[in-house]
């Protein structure tokens, strides 16, 4: 009975603390209150770009018509579905605009669906966190590259002949 009761107590405390935890990393986003942000910012490179610009058609229709942008991040946010749990950031300083895009998931054959969230201008903040950032380092995960889309499907049928066939 003590045993139960000293395990209640531990992991009641240890709930505490990671919810005091996760408490003190949202914030809300500097020109977007309505949004809590997890985290800090993380600055990301033209090659992880292209792969979100596979995860993303809007985000890669945007980047075709104006171009890439000076800076780009992506901001890890709280869930709120069907969004995606974070979005990619653009940066254009020349322009003065600033653009989030998100991932939206309705359906499980659409993997690259996503739509531009926000457009506005480059507060001074931002700007001078974007200027004196450093930029991410990456390290692959072992086992080469995955792949962006998610794995093919197979359905299984049963054809006349009572041979299964999957395509």
């Amino acid at each position: 009975m003590m045993r139960r009761f000293a395990l209640a107590i531990l992991s009641a405390g240890s709930l505490v603390l990671a919810c005091g935890v996760q408490a003190t990393e949202l914030r809300p986003a500097v020109d977007r209150p309505e949004l809590l942000e997890v985290g800090d910012p993380i600055l990301i490179t033209r090659r992880t770009l292209a792969m979100e610009m596979r995860r993303n058609v809007e985000l890669r229709d945007w980047v075709h018509l104006y171009g890439a942008p000076d800076y780009s991040e992506v901001q890890e946010i709280q869930i709120d579905p069907p969004w995606a749990p974070y979005e990619v950031r653009l940066y254009y300083l020349k322009r003065d605009a600033y653009l989030a895009f998100g991932r939206v998931h309705v359906a499980p054959n659409v993997y690259d669906f996503g739509v531009r969230k926000y457009i506005g201008g480059i507060s001074s903040a931002v700007l001078d966190r974007l200027l004196t950032a450093q930029p991410a380092t990456y390290t692959p995960p072992p086992g080469g590259p995955q792949s962006v889309a998610p794995a093919a499907v197979i359905i299984e049928t049963r054809p006349v002949e009572g041979v299964p066939v999957s395509n």
